[in-house]
């Protein structure tokens, strides 16, 4: 079970590189934009690692705490980010 754990983090870690090389093929954006994806990516996968490795472990607790103190604010900072400063540059590629 614990291999195929890390085996999806994988997965996701590649999908997550290939969502942002598109994006960086389709929009010009700032450090702080990149940053900031990189950032909230990152904390969900921290999180997602931190619920997996506890939940086998059998502390629940703990795997849901990680993903609601972890993978909750990274969720929020990309929406917020892609919302607020990658939207409107799709907008102004696209008039």
């Amino acid at each position: 079970m614990e291999q195929m754990q890390w085996f999806l983090m994988g997965v996701f870690f590649t999908l997550s590189v290939f969502a942002l090389a598109w994006l960086s093929v389709k929009v010009s954006l700032q450090w702080y934009v990149w940053a900031g994806m990189i950032t909230g990516v990152l904390s969900i996968l921290f999180g997602l690692g931190w619920a997996g490795a506890s939940f086998m472990e059998g502390i629940s607790q703990s795997g849901a705490m990680g993903l609601i103190f972890f993978c909750g604010p990274g969720v929020v900072m990309i929406i917020l980010i892609w919302r607020h400063l990658i939207a409107p540059e799709f907008e102004k590629q696209a008039k």
